[in-house]
């Protein structure tokens, strides 16, 4: 009967189609690796004396800036510095949408400043918003008052939203945005207990020359590249 043969043609299709649903399915890929997130400091730390100050150089396009890194006040944090900077750490390329595994803190611009106040970089879009695809809860110290109360102190950042444009998940209170770091050049000490302290950088007159520029607008302050002596190149 002609209805009978419709019908048995649509099921022949509707089967068909199913089974081409199935294969398409299998066929996606899956992710590989564990979850994305803040680096084992175990892995991130690997071969590095945590009990000592850990070394840490700033290449800029003005030059050096020499910092001390604090892993036994806050490891997690430090880990996730280093990792970053060494690419032990995984993280999200934000124009391909991929996880990958390199050196995070490549040609990126000194964005904010503040002048004899603070400069700050570590963003991959460049404008305070990016993150390597996670943030961290903060990590406090006994001496964290006393660190930012000088020039000088190295702390990741706080997380802020866009301005006007509200964050449709933001995070709970006490977190820090996994990349973006500032390095201080005046009291803040008001910040205790709401940043990640990882420690002190010298050459301050040159950050205090960087933070000028980037004000100005004269031309870009851009961070080349951070070494971590003993892991990726000798200071």
């Amino acid at each position: 009967m002609p209805f009978e043969r419709v019908i048995a043609g649509g099921l022949i299709t509707l089967t068909l189609a199913l089974g081409a649903c199935r294969r398409s399915a299998q066929k996606q890929p899956q992710p590989n690796g564990p979850a994305l997130g803040p680096p084992d400091p175990a892995l991130a730390l690997a071969g590095l004396r945590v009990d000592q100050p850990i070394l840490a150089r700033l290449d800029t396009t003005e030059g050096p800036v020499h910092c001390t890194l604090d892993a036994q006040r806050t490891p997690r944090s430090v880990a996730l510095f280093v990792g970053l900077a060494t690419g032990r750490a995984r993280f999200r390329d934000l124009r391909t949408g991929s996880t990958v595994s390199r050196p995070f803190y490549r040609d990126q611009a000194f964005f904010r400043a503040i002048p004899n106040l603070l400069v700050q970089s570590g963003c991959p879009i460049g404008n305070g918003t990016g993150t390597p695809g996670y943030r961290i809860a903060v990590e406090p110290s006994a001496v964290d008052a006393q660190r930012l109360a000088q020039p000088g102190a190295l702390f990741l950042a706080r997380y802020h939203p866009a301005p006007n444009r509200p964050d449709p998940s933001p995070p709970p209170p006490g977190e820090v945005i996994g990349s973006q770091f500032v390095i201080s050049l005046g009291n803040m000490a008001h910040l205790a207990g709401e940043v990640s302290v990882l420690g002190v950088c010298t050459d301050l007159d040159r950050v205090r020359a960087m933070t000028q520029l980037v004000v100005s607008g004269t031309h870009s302050v851009q961070l080349t590249r951070i070494v971590i002596e003993g892991v990726n190149d000798a200071l």
